[in-house]
This record gives structure tokens, C-alpha cells and sequence, in this order.
């Protein structure tokens, strides 16, 4: 049986409130995946006891988890005497943070932007900030919101947040809401607006975190390149689940997987049947695009994905990375700003290729799964799948793959 790691962005969530409701043990609580164990780290440094450590000059470094740097950023522009400088990897300061910035600003909290162009290391001043009504583009990081609404119940006046474009990831914001909700805060959310009142976490004596249906994915891909009958353990039922990913169980059964669901988690089988194309809108869950582009592409089964702009500003550039790591295996893909296709072109292969992974832990897990059609695949520095899934080697070898370091190359062979 396949042991997942938690949903990371549950666990981030999670760690939030349980922080905000004083209840955020001091022991790591999420030692297989590094984002939730970076942001667990960053929480801690925030506040020793109950005085505030001012770091000055001397940094919380989130590393490469832009969950972290987002959550981190809200938390302490929201924690009054606070004074930190929060940094993390070059290719991270660099992402766009402005969205969040500016309306923390515009809340009332001090942050200066210490790198050029206006990008990251961030000097962040925490105050008693007031609140109120603030707007903000539904299409860029939901995470964005979701740091703002997290942290918005300790605001004087809580939170009413209007979306100036249409939502992109909006599952995302729904669990953010539902989250807070458990923790006795009161959230309004719909497809314009979200409001939150000012109010007190208290954790539920009940609350868990479920395993990640974002890792999960990556098994229902191996399944339709011909795995046979994997068990996923605890993995939680999609009407029950908080995370917009549970929509893994539809998609792939386009694709000819199917999920059987019990107390243990789930039994993916596959029945051979698939199509000879596919059109799919990933707007509410991009982080799937790879495993089912890889899929699809292992499948040959042709496709046009639609909603897939936000890849671009994800650990890599996503569309950018696909396109060239699928070209080493001879599949010619096309782009646009907002679609990815692939007609049924071929190229000529290389002969031993060596995947890149581009600092991105779903390139390296996706492409990871072809060995299971190809026989064997080479993975260029497999430990970025830390930040997601420290375990990710170890459980490929229960689907039948065998995996082998040499010289910071994975090989991975059936």
C-alpha cells in the first residue's frame, strides 16, 4: 500500500490557525514533506513564548516554498512589535508578491521590499492592522487570498475582500474558508467577494489532516500507464474531501482509471479503455497538468488543456518545462498563454535521455512514472521531491519500479 504525505495545503493551513488558536506543537508534526516542515519552522521563529523575537537584519529563510512565504509574510504583518526580514531562494524572491504586498500595506503593515525591481528579500513591520474593505485580481496566486484571509480574523475590523477578475483555483479559497470555519471563524465566501469577522481560533478536538490528493495524482497517472490495482492508504473520498485536487478521480477516469473507495483509502484500477482525445480546463486544479499531460502523452491519446496560464508561475515554469523534458522523449507539444495541446506530433527521441527538474518536485514526479511504458527513465537531482513527498522513491518501488541513485541521477527502471 501506497503511504501518502499530508496534504500540504491542508498542513499549511492548519499550521496557521493551530499557531493563531496557541495550540502549534514545537516538535515537527509533518516530517514527510519539507514545505509543511519549513513552515512549521518560520511559525516557531515568529514568536518565542509569548514575546516577539525581532530578527532585524537576521532572516527567516523559507527556502524555495512559496506557501511559506506567502503565509509567513501575513502572519507577521499581522503580529504587532514584529520585525523580520523574510527571505528564501533566488528564483522564489523573484516570483510576483506584489498582490499580497500591497494590500498588506493598504491594511496598514510596513513591508519593504529589499531586492530589486520590487522583489523579495521583504523587511516586514508587524501592527494592530484595522482591516476593512480591500480588493484584489481573482486570477492570480489564490494563495494570496488565502494568507489574507487567514490571517484577517485578528484585524479590528475583520476582512471584506472583493475580486476584481474572475477566481482562478478557487477550490483553494473554499478550503481555506471551510478550514477557518472548523476553527470557529465566521467566513462568507462566494464567486465575488469574500467576508471574514474579526474573531478567536479555537482548535477542533477532531480535526486531521487528510493525505495529499496532489501526490495521489501521481499514482492514478502510473495506473493508466498500466500499474496494476494500486492501493492509496487514507486517502480521503472526493465528497469528503476539503481539497480541490479529489478532482484527480474524475479526470482520470477519463482516462480509464477507476477508484474504489474504503475505510483504508483506495484501490485504483485500470481498465484499458481510453480516449482518442481529450479537453480538459485546469483553471481549479493546475497543479494535476502534469501527471495527466504525462499520461496522456505515454496513452497517446491527444489533448488541449485550457486554464493553464498560472503554470508559468509555479517552481518552474511549468508549460516551458513540459514542453521541453517531452520533447527529450519525442512529443512535440504546442502553447499559448493560457493552453497547452499536443496533436499526435512526434519527434525524434534521445537515446538515453536525462530528465531536468528544473528545482520542480511535480516535473520530477510526473516524468518519473514513464519508466512504466519506456522501461526505464533517468531523473536529474530527485531530491526536489522533498519539497512535497520526502518518500516519493521509496513508494514508487511498491508499483513495481526499482529506483537507484547514481552521481545525483535517479534511475528509475520496471
Amino acid at each position: 500500500m501506497i503511504q501518502l504525505p499530508p496534504s500540504k495545503s491542508i498542513g499549511a493551513r492548519f499550521m496557521v490557525a493551530t499557531y493563531f488558536a496557541g495550540t502549534l506543537p514545537a516538535d515537527p508534526i509533518f516530517e514527510d514533506n519539507d514545505d509543511l516542515l519549513v513552515i512549521q519552522r518560520a511559525l516557531l521563529e515568529v514568536f518565542s513564548d509569548e514575546e516577539p523575537i525581532d530578527y532585524g537584519d537576521s532572516p527567516i529563510d523559507v527556502g524555495a516554498s512559496g506557501t511559506a512565504l506567502r503565509f509567513v509574510t501575513a502572519v507577521c504583518a499581522s503580529s504587532p512589535g514584529a520585525d523580520y526580514v523574510i527571505t528564501g531562494s533566488p528564483r522564489l524572491m523573484a516570483r510576483p508578491m506584489y498582490p499580497l504586498v500591497n494590500l498588506l500595506k493598504e491594511a496598514g503593515a510596513g513591508i519593504e521590499t529589499l531586492g530589486v525591481n520590487g522583489e523579495g528579500p521583504y523587511r516586514v513591520k508587524g501592527d494592530n492592522l484595522q482591516g476593512g474593505e480591500f480588493s484584489i485580481r481573482g486570477d492570480k496566486s489564490s494563495q494570496f487570498i488565502s494568507a489574507v484571509m487567514l490571517v484577517s480574523p485578528l484585524w479590528e475590523k475583520g476582512l471584506k475582500l472583493y475580486f476584481t477578475t474572475p477566481l482562478v483555483s478557487r477550490p483553494y479559497i473554499e478550503m481555506t474558508a471551510r478550514l477557518m470555519q472548523k476553527f470557529g471563524i465566521k467566513v462568507e465566501f462566494n464567486d465575488t467577494m469574500v467576508t471574514v469577522e474579526k474573531g478567536s481560533y479555537s482548535a477542533p478536538k477532531d480535526f486531521s489532516v487528510e493525505a495529499d490528493w496532489s501526490a495521489a495524482s501521481f499514482f492514478y497517472e502510473a495506473c493508466a500507464l498500466g500499474a496494476k490495482d494500486i492501493e492509496l492508504g487514507h486517502l480521503t473520498p472526493p465528497m469528503e474531501s476539503l481539497q480541490g485536487d479529489s478532482v484527480t478521480d474524475e479526470i482520470f477516469q477519463r482516462l480509464g482509471v477507476m477508484s474504489e473507495f474504503t475505510k483504508e483509502g483506495a484501490l485504483l484500477k485500470y481498465t484499458g479503455e481510453k480516449p482518442e482525445y481529450l479537453e480538459v480546463d485546469f483553471r481549479d486544479c493546475p497543479d494535476l497538468v502534469l501527471p495527466y499531460a504525462v499520461a496522456c502523452l505515454c496513452s497517446e491519446v491527444k489533448f488541449k488543456f485550457t486554464g493553464v496560464s498560472h503554470l508559468r508561475l509555479k517552481e518552474s515554469d511549468r508549460i516551458q518545462s513540459l514542453m521541453e523534458e517531452a520533447a527529450k522523449l519525442g512529443f512535440k507539444l504546442e502553447a499559448s498563454d493560457n493552453e497547452i495541446h499536443w496533436d499526435g506530433e512526434k519527434i525524434e527521441a534521445e537515446a538515453n535521455p536525462v530528465i531536468e527538474t528544473h528545482d520542480d518536485h511535480r516535473v520530477a514526479m510526473a516524468f518519473a512514472m514513464t519508466a512504466l511504458t519506456r522501461g526505464e527513465i533517468r531523473i536529474a537531482h530527485p531530491e526536489v521531491v522533498e519539497k512535497s513527498f520526502i518518500d516519493f522513491w521509496n513508494q514508487i518501488e511498491n508499483i513495481g519500479l526499482n529506483c537507484q541513485l547514481e552521481d545525483d541521477i535517479m534511475i528509475v527502471k520496471k
